[in-house]
Parts: C-alpha cells; structure tokens; sequence
C-alpha cells in the first residue's frame, strides 16, 4: 500500500470519526435543549390553562373538564391533564387524556388527596416513552389551596428530532465523505504525492552513486518538501566536496609515505653508522678498562714519591730555597693520586655496608672535612635536622663521600660571600639528605649534563667531572638517586634519596630502576 493510499485512508477514517462524534455531541446537546425548553413549556401552559379557566373552590368539576379539553386541542405535546379541585370532604378529579382519536375525559371522586404546596416538574416514564409532569397547585389566597392542576407532556417529539438529525449525519457523510476523500486526493497528488516522489526518485539515483545532478526537484517551495530539498541539495554538494578533499587528501598521503619511506632509508643507514660507533664505543670501554689496570698500576709509584718528598722536607738539612719546590711537588703528587683514585671508583662496583648512623653527627662531619677554615669566614654554614629523625641504617662511607662532594661543589660554587645549608628530611619511607647553596645556579643544558663522566662547570684545572659521576653510581649502589633543582641565578639544591631502612642490596642493585619522591625545595 503506498503512502499516498495510507494517507487517503487515514483523513477518510478522521473525517467519519470527527463527523460521528460532533453528531453524537450535537444530537446530545439538541436533545438536553429541547427537553429542558419542553419542561419549562409544560410549566408555563400548566399556569396558563389555571389562569385562563379561572378554578376557584365553586368550579363545576364537569364544566372545568369540557373547558379543559378544550385547553388541551389549542396546544401539541400535552399527553394528559388532570384537575382535582377538594368539595367539602370530597375531591372532584377530572382525567383528559390526549387518544389518537381525540381527547378521551374521565370524572372521579375521592375522599381524599393531598395537594402540592408549590408548582413541581417531575421527569416521567410511561408506557408510549417519557415526559415531564408539571403540579401546579390552586390557590383562592395566599393560604389556602383547594385543588391542583396536573399536566403531563411527551418527549416523542425530542426524539424525533433526534432521529432525523442520525438519519441527515448518515446521509451527510454516506454522501460527502467520498467526495471529501476524492477532493483531498487530488489535492494530496499535486502537492505531496508528486514531490516526494520526484524527491525518492533523486534519493534513488543517488544511492546509485550519481552525485551530480543538476538540479534537485522542489528547491523552489517554501514549505517542509522545499526545506527537505534544499537540505539534500546542500548534502550533495558537501559529499561533493568531501570527496574533493578526500582526494587531495589520498595524494598528500602518498606523497607523505613516499617521503616516510625514504626517511626510514636513512634512518636504517643511520642505525647501521650506530652500529659501528657501538662497535668503537666497545672498544674504548676495553681501554679504558686497561687504563683503569695503568692507573692503579701508577698509584704505587705516586705514593713512594709522595713518601720521600714528605722525607725531604721535613729533613733538617734540606735547604731552604728547595722547600717551596718540594712543597709544589707534593701538592702536585697528592693531586695526581686524587685523580687516579677517583678514576678507579668510578670504575669499579660498588658494595653498601649498612649500619646505624646518626644523620646529624654524619652531616657535622662532611662539613668538618669538606668545608676549609679559611672559606667559613665568608659562607654561612646551616644544618637543618628533625630532632625526632634519630638513627638511619645506610653506609657512612658512602654517604660521606657523596655528600662530601655536593659540599666541595657548593663550597666551589660560591666565590664570594654566600650561604651553604644541608640537612635531612624523612619521606614516604626514604631519607633526603639535602645541600643547597646560593651560587650562581645552572641552566637547563648544564643540568642535563652534569652526571656525564668527565664534564664539569669548573674552570680548566679546578675539577675532573668524575665527582657528581661516581656519587651517581654511589646513589644507585644505595637503591636511591639524586634529584637537581636549580635556576640560572637562583642557587642550586641537590638532595640525595635513598631508603630511610636499606637493605643488604644484591649484585644486580646498581641497575635496578627505583621511583622516589620529589625533594621539594627548601
């Protein structure tokens, strides 16, 4: 069924239901009008017929029958009326009742009845249907009521205006709802129907891969179907756009993996370089392992100098003018030992032996040792320890010589007048041992490199670049690090972290990778 047909269905079904119910509602309303216009119509012809006989206690019953028939043929819908009017201890009643040959009168007499103080209207069913029964009451005065007057009127005709109004909606609709329906579907073909097929048809040649039509059917309307064209016009010529894009896009990529493909070419031609500066590198590890062997082997030599220049000058008949020389020769001698000592630590592995150690007593020492008489006068010394940090189990030894060399670089750093202040601090499970000073401080590059072997910030002939090296591996050895903070201009702090309780480490533990908090600047 096509949605044109659906649609058709669809108003026929709305258009007899809208219908029924607007006949059901009018025939309801008409209804409850007329009923209520016919019960006060029987309300106002009871108090016509009384005033028009003019009844009073003295009313010959018969003669108020005969007029009361009378009363009765000048005016439709009235069923029956009854006059009752009291006789001494009797009631005279008179009965007329409207017969299909004509009005029909009855006479009675009871002995008594009562009468209705007020005009009443009562809604009735009797055997031909149903009506309205009006007790109007009769007065000689105010108090006193000698009688009643009673009207009966039929509902046949309200529901025969009913019936017709069914029987015109049966033929209204039977009659004008196919044509309505005719009406609505040659309107429906011009202005739905047709449209949205020449739309589908569009849609249709699109899904078939045809993007460019020239024109798309009913971009000229102002209404829904015109909206809809226009936003399927406006869809093609973004697809149509879209794969002008993915094209160039297609090209750019190929060109892009082309020029990826070439760079991997030199990237593999560059591995293959890495390769042998690997193999050179090899190389020099092997000599210098063999200069490590010609170091220690030159350590021995130095030290019997060293001895017998020791000799020399303490040896009353040493002339005067060689104690300068052998002074300089000594100094130079210890200095060549420095050097080759530190070469050899950073060669060799390196073993922690634990122990208790006060932190505060341990950084009195470094700064005992590590900071000269003559350099105190210029820098001030603060050490910064918790009371309640107490002992720490690691390795004094190696502790001592990393620390001692922070403070020798502190100390180098600050030419003039400045401020050295180390301390500790306990952390998450580790203890930061910490020396900051107020140098000159170091840049990003120089902090990038300052754990490299053999580079140093000191003027030429003032260090080796083996120190903050081998404290490194010292820092590893401890399953700990070194952390750096420093600004150009703004000082620099180095905070050596290690376990607050180490361990015996294993073999392996100078390559072990730990993760430790921050140190936090002080």
């Amino acid at each position: 069924m096509s949605l044109r047909t659906r649609i058709i269905l669809l108003f026929a079904a709305t258009l007899v239901c809208t219908l029924g119910v607007a006949a059901y509602l009018g025939e309801q309303v008409a209804s409850r009008v007329i009923e209520r216009s016919l019960r006060d119509r029987t309300a106002d012809v009871a108090r016509a017929i009384a005033e028009e006989l003019d009844l009073s206690p003295r009313t010959d019953i018969e003669d108020a029958a005969s007029s009361l028939e009378t009363q009765l043929l000048r005016r439709r819908g009235i069923r029956s009326a009854e006059l009752a009017i009291r006789k001494g201890s009797q009631v005279k009643v008179a009965r007329v009742t409207m017969g299909q040959d004509g009005p029909e009168t009855s006479l009675e007499t009871l002995s008594s009845r009562a009468f209705a103080v007020e005009t009443t209207v009562t809604r009735v069913e009797f055997a031909q249907g149903r009506g309205w029964r009006v007790d109007h009451p009769l007065h000689d005065n105010p108090r006193h009521i000698f009688g009643s007057l009673r009207i009966e009127s039929n509902l046949s005709e309200v529901e025969e205006i009913a019936a017709t109004e069914r029987n015109i909606f049966f033929v209204v609709a039977g009659a004008g709802a196919p044509l309505v329906a005719l009406l609505f579907s040659l309107m429906l073909g011009r202005m739905l129907a047709r449209p949205l097929s020449q739309l589908a048809a569009s849609v249709e040649r699109v899904e078939s891969g045809s993007l460019d039509l020239a024109a798309v059917p009913g971009v000229e309307r102002h209404d829904e179907i015109g909206v809809l064209a226009r936003g399927l016009a406006a869809m093609l010529a973004r697809v149509r756009r879209v794969n002008s894009n993915l094209k160039s896009m297609i090209e750019d990529a190929t060109a892009d993996l082309a020029h990826k493909n070439r760079e991997l070419a030199e990237v593999n031609e560059l591995l293959v370089e890495a390769r042998r500066d690997l193999t050179s590198k090899e190389r020099l590890a092997t000599l210098g392992q063999l200069s490590g062997t010609i170091a220690h082997e030159l350590g021995n030599p130095l030290n019997t100098i060293s001895g017998h220049v020791q000799l020399l000058a303490r040896d009353p008949a040493c002339p005067e003018a060689l104690r300068p020389g052998l002074q300089a020769l000594e100094g130079e001698v210890k200095r060549m030992t420095g050097i080759i000592r530190r070469f050899l630590d950073s060669a060799r592995a390196l073993t922690p032996e634990p122990e208790p150690v006060d932190v505060a007593g341990l950084l009195d020492d470094v700064l005992g040792l590590s900071v000269p008489i003559g350099v105190r006068s210029r820098i001030e010394l603060v050490r910064d320890v918790p009371e309640d940090l107490g002992e720490v189990r690691l390795d004094p030894s190696l502790v001592r010589h990393v620390l001692s060399n922070l403070v020798s670089n502190a100390v180098d750093a600050m030419s003039g007048a400045g401020r050295l202040a180390v301390g500790a601090v306990r952390r998450n499970g580790y203890l930061g041992l910490w020396v900051k000073d107020t140098g000159p401080g170091l840049g990003p590059e120089e902090r990038k490199r300052i754990f490299e072997p053999f580079y140093t910030t000191k003027p030429r002939g003032k260090g080796t670049g083996l120190g903050l090296a081998i404290s490194r591996e010292i820092a590893n050895a401890l399953k700990g690090r070194i952390e750096v903070e420093s600004e150009p201009g703004a000082g620099a702090t180095f905070t050596l972290w290690i376990p607050a309780v180490a361990e015996r480490p294993a073999a392996e533990g100078r390559d072990a990778t730990l993760t430790v908090p921050g140190p936090g600047r002080r």
